[in-house]
């Protein structure tokens, strides 16, 4: 009988913070196609700064307090940290889509789970669209501050919104980051989630990220597999907003053929040669969105065999 992959690692998780940075670390060095990892970097990226990350994710999505416990952080607040602190000490916007799949993973679990017997995926779920559907007018402002510091750039193309008090770009006191979200649902997959109320993460990446670890038996192996799935499956929007629709469906077009060679030859030539031409042209084609997501179902993994704490 195959052991679970994940019970060596899970058994060392002892808080939230622990499986924020196991999943993170593990997210990076799996050798994902396209993305950075202990062998691959880019001209402005490397393993190095994903460490740097990791251990600035776990501390600031985690903490609760400020000031010896004057003032409690809300889910705003903790993002608008992690991205504080990524750029003050990597010089990079590495972990943003991280922080804001996880942050509100992490809250819940935080707020709602009272017991390892009752505590389900549906029930993450649950409480995850209970937290965003909550989101007070100022962390929904502390939220937009820190996508905006974040800067992400090198994006082709047109996305303002219609509606100027929806560009985080001018947040004012009044930003609405779910409403900038629901806006931005059909072009970026993150904003989707929030939108849903996570619906699709817990529905489908997290059991794919479960059952490509589970075929392979090894952690690093099934996270990559998983990431050639999720990039068939749903496409990637950092590289539609780069390179455009059609270049994302050909990216998932590809991903598709490479896990199907993969199945019936167990051909890795394919999926070599799908990793350069991800890594080609500058890295426009970095499928990020997808590996941000699967640092998150990584968390969700290990937290859900660890014991409540």
């Amino acid at each position: 009988m195959r052991r679970d992959p994940w019970q060596w690692i899970a058994k060392t998780v002892r808080s939230p913070a622990d499986a924020i940075q196991y999943a993170c670390v593990l997210e990076a060095t799996a050798p994902k196609a396209g993305n950075v990892h202990p062998v691959a970097k880019f001209d402005d990226l490397c393993f190095a700064d994903f460490v740097v990350s990791a251990e600035i994710a776990a501390s600031e999505l985690t903490a609760t307090t400020l000031d010896l416990g004057a003032t409690l952080l809300g889910l705003g607040d903790r993002v608008h940290a992690v991205i504080q602190q990524t750029r003050s000490r990597t010089n990079t916007n590495v972990n943003l889509g991280i922080a804001l799949l996880l942050s509100p993973i992490v809250v819940a679990e935080e707020r709602y789970r009272t017991s390892d017997i009752s505590w389900t995926l549906d029930a993450w779920r649950e409480a995850t669209a209970n937290v965003l559907s909550t989101l007070s007018s100022d962390q929904s402002q502390r939220m937009g501050e820190a996508i905006a510091m974040a800067a992400a750039g090198g994006m082709d193309g047109d996305y303002q919104p219609e509606d100027p008090a929806l560009d985080v770009h001018a947040a004012s006191k009044s930003f609405d980051v779910m409403a900038g979200m629901r806006e931005a649902k059909d072009r970026d997959l993150i904003a989707a989630e929030y939108a849903n109320g996570f619906e699709s993460f817990f529905a489908e990446v997290v059991p794919i990220v479960e059952a490509s670890t589970g075929d392979t038996g090894d952690l690093l192996s099934g996270i990559a597999l998983a990431h050639l799935q999720l990039l068939a499956d749903r496409g990637d929007s950092l590289i539609a907003r780069k390179n455009g629709r059609e270049a994302e469906r050909q990216i998932r077009d590809r991903a598709q053929r490479c896990l199907d060679a993969f199945a019936s030859e167990g051909d890795f030539e394919s999926i070599v040669a799908f990793d350069h031409h991800l890594r080609s042209d500058g890295h426009r084609l970095n499928p990020g969105t997808t590996a941000d997501f699967i640092a998150a179902a990584v968390y969700v993994c290990l937290r859900m065999r660890s014991h409540l704490s």
